[in-house]
């Protein structure tokens, strides 16, 4: 991050973080999507990143969108992968940080504030703040999974940077507040529960995707991350290295799958083959002359019937993805203020079906911005047998080590005075030495 970035992460992780993490306590994530769910143990590295301990990888079996619609595979599926990173890992996992893709999650900007008295800031006085934005959004229908400061003033004056400290007379506060259907997150808990896995934290994936995928210099400019799964596309707008918006279009890769097939008269799986070898989205891609064989349902799959040209399949991929981007089009357009303010510099595409051959050109040309694939960076010990569809996983693990920038909920629960003095301490020592 840019300097000034650098500091307002570290002032935040200080009001926020009040228990630092052991730096050799294994951390585990388990991302929940709707084609794969996948689980990480790792331990953090002195330097910078992780050493990977376990690993495991299992289909999505019982769920759609990213949430729950059969309990029972559900939670074989969640049973399978934590027993196939911990027979890796060789320790049995207690708690984990739970990225989630589906929930619907929501973006709530709130404004707070209270009296000083012309009392000096304190971290606590942040903290209160915090929560009365939680308090404002949380409720029987939706459950608070981020709340992140993004302006803080004294008397109406500038926005600052690290208020603590300073007199007025009245401090106010300008949150972001992300929540997820609370239905939805219990029902994905209950399942981790049967596991005999508590859940240490919860984050929206997209936003994970962008702390494991962006560099500095896109936190810091204004960046929209696109996390392509397999049945939704979440978004995840950052400005001046904060995260500002997140939303989510109900389409992913599957339904590009789902087209194909229907369109081809052809099963899902051969649908799914057909289109992780041939798939395009650009017209360049197109061929009359190219003929692909595609087995028609009840075909054997050595002896197929069918054939279509290749233009055929980049017609139909096409069709579903320009109307994924369009969607999006439409949910930035009803951000309003918040886009005019802090339009995005850039895009990142991540998520498994953002590797759809063109995925990123298509999405320069209709959105009209500079488009990368997001790929976890190599330096985390993760990306080197990690693609696209795992960023959330990396970001999850900065999540679960305190690397956020103090960006992620936490209850404000009262504070001894000696670790007040000790957490001041090492702050202290930690910008001095």
């Amino acid at each position: 991050m840019s300097a000034s970035t650098t500091a307002t992460a570290m002032a935040w992780r200080r009001v926020l973080a009040e228990q630092p993490v052991a730096r050799t306590a294994p951390l585990a994530v388990l991302d929940v999507g709707t084609s794969k769910v996948c689980c990480y143990i790792v331990r953090v590295r002195p330097g910078r990143g992780f050493a990977v301990l376990g690993k495991g990888y299992q289909l999505a079996d019982g769920f759609k969108a990213g949430e729950i619609v059969d309990s029972d595979a559900a939670e074989e599926s969640i049973r399978a992968v934590l027993h196939e990173a911990e027979e890796l890992a060789g320790d049995p996992l207690r708690e984990i940080v739970l990225t989630v893709s589906g929930g619907r999650p929501r973006s709530d900007h709130v404004r707070v504030g209270m009296n000083l008295a012309g009392h000096s800031v304190t971290d606590g006085d942040l903290r209160a703040l915090m929560r009365k934005a939680h308090d404002e959004v949380e409720g029987e229908q939706r459950s608070v999974v981020h709340v992140l400061p993004l302006e803080v003033t004294i008397d109406g004056g500038r926005p600052l940077r690290d208020p603590c400290g300073m007199s007025g007379q009245r401090l106010d506060m300008l949150a972001h507040v992300v929540s997820l259907r609370a239905q939805s997150l219990a029902t994905i808990q209950g399942a981790l529960e049967r596991c005999h896995v508590a859940v240490k934290g919860v984050a929206v994936a997209s936003y994970a995707a962008g702390l494991g995928c962006l560099t500095e210099d896109e936190l810091d400019r204004g960046c929209l991350v696109l996390d392509m799964g397999g049945g939704t596309t979440g978004m995840a707008l950052f400005v001046e290295g904060r995260l500002a918006m997140v939303d989510q279009v109900p389409y992913g890769g599957e339904h590009v799958t789902a087209d194909l097939a229907y369109g081809l008269s052809t099963s899902r799986r051969h649908a799914e083959r057909i289109k992780n070898i041939y798939g395009s989205v650009l017209w360049r891609a197109c061929d009359d002359n190219q003929r692909i064989a595609v087995p028609l349902i009840g075909d054997h799959v050595e002896l197929p019937t069918g054939e279509v040209p290749r233009t055929r399949l980049t017609q139909i991929a096409r069709a579903r993805v320009e109307e994924i981007l369009t969607l999006v089009q439409q949910r930035l357009g009803a951000s309003g203020d918040l886009l005019e303010a802090c339009p995005p510099r850039t895009i990142v595409l991540t998520g498994g079906a953002s590797e759809i051959e063109g995925a990123a050109e298509l999405t320069q040309e209709m959105l009209g911005l500079p488009v990368r694939l997001g790929r976890p960076d190599l330096a985390t010990g993760i990306g080197s047998d990690a693609g696209l569809c795992c960023a959330s996983v990396v970001g999850g693990l900065a999540l679960a080590a305190g690397d956020d920038g103090g960006l992620a909920w936490g209850e404000t629960v009262a504070v001894p005075p000696l670790r007040q003095t000790l957490v001041r301490m090492g702050h202290w020592l930690r910008q001095n030495f």
